[in-house]
């Protein structure tokens, strides 16, 4: 009895000590675990696992700059300094762009109409025949050796090239005013754009020309085209006609999203512009004492160019070549002082 007594007593006693041990055996195993420890007890330390990554060790002093010198330096961030040189590389930066709004022109001339791409070649067909009778038929303006139909060709299809461009131009940011209102793009962009519905009407015109060359080589056999080295002058004529145009939208694009005058006016002065201008008659034809004021017309000596180039019909003068410099000077300089400043503190009338 006593030996069995003893025995119960010293099972009493040691029951809280397996107790404790076994508390913390528990304990050390949730600090293993990453468990947090309970107070006074420290988490017993974690052998790495061979699988896991080990973390990154501190550099020593003076190696991380020598391999990796960047991570010394300052990254300052600002707002960008205005400048003309600072917004071409922005609007060269924004190029992807591009593709976008020629897009949206292109929309914007077959969309909701009945003839849908027809209409890329329905405004150029009836001024060609319907000049051609008028001013050659019934007017009776020639050239001397060449049939008015492919003189006609010609000069209206460089017109346009030069009329399109500027009026297009001038609407540019009028026409895509649901897309510049919602997201920065710069304004150069869109303005630049608009030069692809001139162009394809030009494709189309040069198109005519060589079809009325053959159409007059089947039936008189002559070969009205005079290809000589001149004609290497055409391409640079053309894009003289291009700049200019887009340095006049230059002036007042910005202010075409604000008021329709613009648009108005400008078709308005274009229309104007394009009687002084010698397209449906040659320039030889002005008398002498006028013929001073064709000069000064900035779009003459382009057109004679390409006249000179394809008919050998031109007239290209020293001064009308001067004055096309010297108003393009003014018109594009002048035109992004205007045009840059406001591009963006107009975006509200967007």
């Amino acid at each position: 009895m006593a030996d069995g007594a003893g025995d119960e007593r010293s099972g009493r006693s040691l029951a809280p000590h397996v107790r404790r041990e076994r508390k913390r055996a528990r304990r050390r195993a949730r600090g293993a675990n990453g468990a947090p420890a309970e107070t006074g007890e420290a988490p017993a330390a974690q052998a790495p696992s061979p699988d896991l990554p080990r973390p990154p060790e501190p550099p020593e002093s003076g190696g991380a700059s020598q391999e990796h010198p960047h991570h010394d330096r300052v990254r300052t961030i600002e707002p960008p300094r205005s400048g003309i040189r600072r917004y071409f590389g922005d609007t060269w930066h924004h190029r992807a762009a591009f593709g976008y709004f020629v897009k949206r022109y292109i929309r914007k001339r077959t969309g909701r109409t009945f003839f849908g791409y027809l209409w890329f070649v329905l405004p150029y067909v009836v001024p060609l025949f319907l000049g051609s009778l008028v001013f050659g038929g019934i007017l009776g303006v020639g050239v001397p050796g060449i049939p008015y139909l492919l003189y006609f060709s010609v000069t209206l299809g460089t017109w346009v090239l030069f009329s399109q461009t500027a009026y297009l131009c001038t609407r540019s940011l009028e026409i895509t005013r649901s897309e510049v209102r919602r997201l920065y793009v710069p304004r150069l962009i869109p303005l630049a754009a608009a030069v692809t519905l001139p162009t394809l009407a030009f494709v189309f015109y040069t198109a005519m020309m060589f079809a009325v060359t053959g159409f007059y080589v089947i039936t008189r056999g002559d070969f009205y085209l005079q290809l000589r080295p001149a004609t290497l002058l055409v391409p640079v004529a053309l894009a003289m006609l291009v700049v200019f145009g887009w340095a006049v939208a230059l002036w007042f694009s910005t202010l075409a999203p604000r008021a329709r005058d613009v648009r108005r006016l400008a078709g308005y002065v274009i229309g104007v512009w394009y009687f002084l201008t010698p397209v449906m008659y040659p320039l030889s034809q002005i008398p002498a004492g006028w013929q001073f004021l064709a000069n000064v017309n900035p779009i003459t000596a382009p057109i004679e160019l390409v006249k000179d180039g394809w008919l050998n019909a031109g007239d290209v003068t020293a001064l009308g070549v001067l004055m096309y410099f010297a108003w393009l000077a003014v018109a594009l300089v002048g035109g992004l002082i205007i045009f840059i400043p406001k591009e963006r503190r107009d975006v509200a009338f967007y």
